[in-house]
């Protein structure tokens, strides 16, 4: 029996055998590129585990220090077995080798595909220095082709690309590549570049070269569902090299260069549609990968990867629209689950969708043709389980009804991040609910987005409108369920509410509304950070900066990416030549109009997005330029800056006082308020409240995002209006300045006394005492719910908040222990703060309320006159004149409130209807009257004598400084389409306003009397 000695020796010799063998069968077996691309010590590394390759199942992975060599049999699928291992990594090199003939083992016919893995890393490790030479060749090309960039602005770019991407790529693929990074700068949808070799089999590389750019794309997953789509496409990644400049920045851009090759050793183009490809490819940051759309249909074979991507914007719709019917049946999850379970008849909703708007495909007749099939394949739908197939149908009915109501997309533009629809409101008619109960009055058109995260709707009641674009942005994830399945609503109601309030302006109503859900992709892409940043030895509190500042940075970066590309797409299919032709190309247009939309700020609109919003209208020459938004911080006129919505709010709030028999200028009254001091609406009252009634206003509470208090003597107003000035909220107002009983609760001052118990700071002042006093959970959402509704004082000013804050479930919160309401009157500053039951019983309670279409009017009247002014004047011009044009509008706010509030509460002292009500007639009244002057105008040519009364109507509407130094302007900027909107509203408001409601005559009948009077 051999000594261990000698089995030791035997067991070194057999060792040294094999490892020879499998050495010169690499040798012999894989391409050149192999041997200079891996190191030695690699090299030996996968000759060792060749050794063992049978008893790990063809399937080893070699682990090294931020990298990895992963060893398999090739397949089509190889690279998909590879990288599903790696989604919590960002890889920044990524290529494969495979060798020319099968592995040398028994019953084994593939080939070897050896794989180098390289991985990101928060502080990159220098293997091999960029050579110098080959800098300063680079540095002059490119500042050839970039003269405005400084060698120190060069340098920092170079040092902050990986050395291994940078000795990956060809002098001329790296300027390609920079030239990708300089444009993805300032864009957010993929830049990319795609050669095609037609001699790959002579220079032995992949027929389809890839460089792009994109600008923050996440690490989580990307490189894997990259290879998932190339895979689908009959694709295979021979070569992929990538670097994150500023990666975990809210600027990071990802540079990548792929090197693509049909399946078999086929040329690309001979194995997949490239268009489609490339479609999916660019788009592949923007939607979902690893869902029941792509197990069930994608995967499978059913339906392209565009076509899920489809089915995947069609689910947000679908369930906006059955939610109605019945909010627990429609789930997303349950109405995705009905999209995939009759796989043959999603196939033909996708089909249907493609004869109507692939500009390569389109065949009307044959999409009527599919349409009738697929409505009798549906109904002919059983499978025996009744209430299932009835949920199925419906909703496969209403993707059909989304797809035939449909009049124009950006589906087959090349490249975008998100699509766009522009529908026919008419779809309402046809969900399986009472229309006229849930949306009274059809729309003139509605827009639907989908993108990364979010979902949104633009909706108008008129084809000149305007309303304000707000984004939904919750904090918390526990609320998302509860307020999107609602969205839709609520953009709709907002839209019919500005409609009503939009009486004094020509333009209708309108508003735009994003919903944005960022949670899971933050999440992932911090673990991510905090794996780089711990295997680079940083220190643990170093760490936690680090990971604060990158959700701080990501959560405004999610923000501005979801605005900006709901604004792109929205603009993209509604930007046209005078005649109507949509500009953008792979847009088949069944509207064949032009829509000129006019927005303004609202929930999360920051003056830089709104800056954006008008640079990039300006800069695609859509038709309405800069006026496109308004509120803009320069040439523009700020809503919070100049207090323009407070404006008018104060006006009601004065004029209601006085009905109730307080002189606010004399007598002691006492106000409540949500919104904070740093907000437009409320901030801007307070410093109404300061600025008008120093010696008689006593603000009691106040209750904003950061916290609520209350002070029975009244909040020192100087000390809330300096929060005003530094944009601070409530929690920052000095605590030690309460009276005795005055309390601030901070929201976001926490300790944890115990584990799973978390206590909220109220500070109390009890007795000339400031005592801190630590709430339970409990106790503080009471306190935080209650103190603003709970609190006596004359007047209530909802100065902020989310719709539907006081509804019919709680509107009692607002009574005192003996049924009696807590303020006399309420001046509704925020939109749909009170739901029109919770408005009815308060009023049958006696409170006189100033409805939000009444209250806030002034904001979108100051709008529409910035609108005219800017498209009269234009930028420079309208910023010389600006300091008069804020004095001008604002003296005309002040008398559109006045106007209003004496109609409402006279029409109120005569008939007692509740002012709700009166404020419904008002807009009524007077968009009837509109109306019926559009229809009748709208069939005549405007004259062009300047004297003429229809003119000399237009021109009194305007401002003096336009009407007296403008006029030629005025006469010649300004459509025709607008003028008659602009003489119809102005003869329509100032009629009812000075003859009131029970004026009824047919308008048109006697317009030659009406623009008889100098008045008008």
């Amino acid at each position: 029996m051999p000594t261990p000695h000698e089995q030791l020796h035997a067991a070194i010799q057999n060792e040294t055998r094999m490892f020879q063998e499998y050495y010169e069968w690499l040798e012999k077996a894989m391409p050149p590129n192999f041997f200079e691309e891996v190191s030695q010590e690699n090299i030996m590394l996968i000759t060792h585990n060749l050794m063992g390759f049978p008893l790990q199942e063809y399937f080893s992975t070699i682990h090294l220090k931020r990298a990895a060599i992963v060893v398999c049999l090739d397949s089509p699928d190889a690279d998909l077995r590879i990288l599903k291992n790696y989604s919590f990594y960002g890889i920044k090199n990524y290529e494969a080798f495979v060798s020319n003939i099968p592995l040398p083992f028994p019953g084994i016919t593939a080939n070897l595909r050896i794989a180098t893995i390289y991985f990101t890393e928060a502080i990159e490790t220098v293997e091999k220095p960029y050579p110098l030479e080959s800098k300063e060749k680079l540095r002059v090309l490119v500042k050839e082709r970039n003269p405005q960039l400084t060698d120190k602005e060069f340098d920092k770019l170079i040092a902050g690309i990986n050395t291994r991407f940078l000795r990956s790529l060809s002098l001329d693929r790296m300027i390609l590549a920079l030239d990708l990074f300089f444009r993805a700068q300032a864009r957010d949808n993929c830049q990319y570049e795609i050669r095609y070799d037609e001699d790959w089999q002579e220079n032995n590389t992949p027929s389809m070269q890839i460089v792009l750019a994109w600008r923050n794309a996440p690490k989580h997953h990307f490189l894997y569902r990259l290879a998932r789509t190339i895979h689908r496409h009959g694709l295979v990644m021979k070569r992929v090299n990538a670097t994150y400049i500023n990666p975990y920045s809210k600027d990071s851009i990802l540079i990548m260069a792929l090197g693509l090759h049909g399946i078999g050793d086929k040329a690309v183009w001979e194995i997949a549609d490239l268009p489609d490809f490339v479609r999916e490819l660019v788009s592949v940051k923007y939607f979902a990968s690893f869902d029941c759309i792509d197990n069930s249909l994608v995967s499978k074979g059913f339906i392209s990867g565009n076509m899920g991507n489809l089915l995947r914007a069609m689910v947000p719709f679908i369930n906006q629209a059955l939610v109605h019917v019945d909010a627990n049946l429609y789930t997303m999850e349950n109405i995705e689950e009905a999209l995939c379970r009759h796989p043959e008849l999603t196939a033909e909703l996708c089909e249907a969708f493609k004869c109507k708007f692939d500009p390569d495909f389109l065949d009307y007749t044959q999409y009527l043709k599919l349409k009738e099939k697929l409505l009798d394949d549906v109904n002919k739908l059983d499978t025996g389980q009744e209430e299932n197939d009835q949920r199925r149908k419906n909703v496969l009915r209403q993707g059909l009804n989304f797809i035939d109501h449909i009049l124009k997309t950006n589906s087959y533009r090349l490249n975008f991040t998100a699509f766009s629809f522009r529908l026919d409101p008419a779809y309402l008619n046809h969900i399986p609910f009472d229309r006229s109960k849930k949306f009274p009055e059809l729309p003139y058109a509605i827009f639907y987005i989908k993108g990364m995260h979010f979902f949104g709707f633009h909706i108008r009641f008129k084809d000149l409108a305007r309303g304000g674009l707000r984004t939904v942005y919750l904090q918390h994830s526990e609320h998302v369920v509860q307020e999107r399945n609602y969205i839709f609503t609520e953009c709709y109601n907002l839209a019919w509410t500005q409609h009503m309030k939009n009486k004094d302006i020509p333009e209708g109503g309108a508003k735009g509304i994003i919903f944005l859900k960022p949670f899971d992709r933050l999440e992932s892409e911090s673990l991510i950070l905090e794996k780089e940043l711990e295997a680079s030895k940083v220190d643990p509190v170093e760490i936690n900066k680090k990971i604060e500042l990158f959700h701080r940075e990501q959560k405004a970066e999610y923000l501005y990416q979801t605005q900006r590309s709901f604004i792109e797409s929205l603009i993209t299919i509604v930007n046209c030549d005078p005649d109507g032709k949509i500009r953008a190309k792979r847009i088949v247009d069944y509207w064949k109009r032009p829509e000129y939309i006019y927005l303004g700020p609202d929930e999360y609109m920051h003056d830089s997005m709104i800056q954006w919003i008008a640079d990039f209208s300006n800069k695609y020459n859509y038709q309405p330029g800069s006026s496109f938004i308004s509120g803009k911080p320069n040439v523009g006129i700020n809503h919070k800056e100049y207090g323009v919505t407070s404006h008018g709010i104060n006006v009601y709030m004065e004029a209601v006082l006085k009905y109730l028999g307080i002189d606010p200028c004399k007598d002691v009254f006492t106000v409540k308020m949500s919104g904070g001091p740093d907000g437009d609406v409320a901030g801007n009252q307070i410093c109404n409240l300061q600025r008008y009634y120093p010696n008689t206003a006593k603000l009691l509470a106040l209750t904003d995002i950061s916290g609520t208090i209350k002070d029975p003597q009244g909040l020192d107003l100087n000390i809330l209006v300096e929060l005003f000035k530094q944009g601070q909220s409530i929690k920052y107002y000095p605590p030690q300045k309460l009276s005795a009983g005055g309390f601030l609760l901070d929201k976001e001052a926490k300790r944890s006394p115990a584990p799973f118990v978390q206590q909220t700071l109220c500070w109390r002042m009890e007795s000339g005492t400031l005592i801190e006093d630590w709430l339970s959970g409990n106790d503080m959402n009471y306190l935080f719910r209650h103190n603003a509704h709970q609190t006596i004082a004359d007047i209530f000013i909802p100065g902020g908040g989310r719709p539907r804050t006081l509804n019919e479930t709680n509107v009692t919160d607002f009574l005192d222990s003996t049924g009696k309401p807590t303020s006399r009157a309420i001046i509704e500053g925020a939109n749909l703060y009170l739901t029109p039951p919770a408005r009815r019983i308060l009023e049958k309670h006696g409170v006189l309320i100033i409805k939000d279409s009444s209250a806030n009017k002034t904001g979108v009247i100051c709008s529409s006159f910035e609108v005219l002014s800017g498209l009269t004047l234009g930028d420079s011009l309208f910023l010389a004149n600006k300091s008069k044009l804020v004095e001008e509008i604002l003296e005309r706010l002040k008398q559109c409130a006045a106007n209003e509030a004496d109609l409402l509460l006279t029409t109120h002292q005569q008939t007692g209807e509740y002012l709700t009500d009166i404020s419904d007639r008002i807009s009524t009244r007077i968009n009837y009257f509109t109306y019926q002057l559009l229809d009748y105008l709208d069939n005549l040519p405007l004259p062009e004598n300047p004297n003429d009364p229809l003119i000399q109507c237009f021109l009194n509407y305007c401002l003096p400084i336009l009407r007296d130094r403008y006029s030629t302007e005025l006469l010649h900027k300004i459509t025709d389409h607008h003028k008659k909107a602009i003489i119809s509203c102005h003869i329509a408001a100032r009629l009812v306003y000075k003859k009131g409601l029970a004026w009824t005559p047919t308008i048109t009948d006697i317009l030659p009397i009406l623009l008889a009077h100098k008045e008008i």
